[in-house]
């Protein structure tokens, strides 16, 4: 297009520089034949040179005119070319930054919830091992509270069979008894000692993994607020990429605008000059 405008203004120049050169010359040749004729003639040929120069200056002008209008348009569709290309690149940049910012936000997302599944699982792990630890201590006290009740029943049947035993040595009787009472009793302090310790363990044991649970969702809270921030991030980035593509765009739009103008205007002062 551009070098169809260039084209338009070649032959419009041509056309105007040829126009008064052939009209010089035939008028010229004309003089030189009519040297001989009345003065009445010569006016004649005066008249007509006049009007024939006229009619030139008017195809120089009307060529003119055409050669500024074709490079007026020419600079508009320029103008309009290089927005509507600026234009579709912003858009494209735009889409890209907005993809990858959703990217980064499933990414994220899906990080949280990875951590946030992770931290209920190990906590799961820790109350089933805390039950398992207690329900084991609970079956060590039964058994040392049947042993001890045992251990009783069997001192007092001893104690019995003694006793009865002893009906002819009273004395070494009760002494048997005395004795194997003072090791049932001694057994007895030892058997609730026992199970007091395992109590207080399985206690221990449970406010422990309590603590441990209390630690894993604490830092799965802090791990989701920490991807939620992220997100936030990356969003607010994308938005401000955006905003500075389409600030560039506009820039753009408005330098081409203003340098097809600038070049119209140029192009048709040079068309005038000449």
């Amino acid at each position: 297009m551009k070098n169809l405008g260039k084209a338009a203004v070649a032959a419009a120049l041509l056309t105007t520089s040829v126009s008064p050169v052939l009209a010089a010359t035939e008028n010229k040749t004309e003089v030189k034949s009519n040297k001989t004729a009345a003065e009445s003639s010569s006016k004649k040929t005066s008249s007509s040179e006049s009007s024939k120069a006229s009619s030139s200056s008017e195809a120089s002008k009307s060529s003119s005119s055409a050669a500024s209008s074709s490079s007026k348009k020419a600079a508009e569709k320029s103008t309009k070319k290089a927005a509507k290309k600026s234009t579709k690149k912003v858009a494209k940049n735009t889409k890209k930054t907005t993809k990858k910012a959703a990217k980064t936000t499933k990414k994220s997302t899906k990080k949280a919830a990875k951590n946030t599944k992770k931290a209920a699982k190990d906590t799961k792990k820790v109350a089933k091992k805390a039950a398992k630890d207690t329900k084991k201590a609970a079956k060590t006290t039964k058994k040392s509270t049947k042993k001890a009740a045992k251990n009783t029943k069997k001192a007092a049947k001893t104690t019995k069979k003694s006793t009865k035993k002893a009906a002819k040595d009273t004395k070494k009787a009760a002494k048997t008894t005395k004795k194997s009472t003072k090791k049932a009793a001694k057994d007895t302090k030892k058997a609730a000692k026992t199970t007091k310790k395992s109590t207080k363990k399985a206690a221990k044991n449970t406010k422990k993994a309590a603590k441990t649970t209390k630690k894993s969702t604490k830092k799965a809270a802090k791990n989701t607020k920490k991807a939620a921030k992220t997100t936030k991030k990356s969003t607010k980035k994308a938005a401000k990429n955006t905003k500075k593509a389409a600030k560039t765009a506009k820039k753009s739009t408005k330098k081409a605008a203003k340098k097809g103008s600038a070049k119209s205007t140029s192009a048709s002062s040079t068309s005038s000059a000449k």
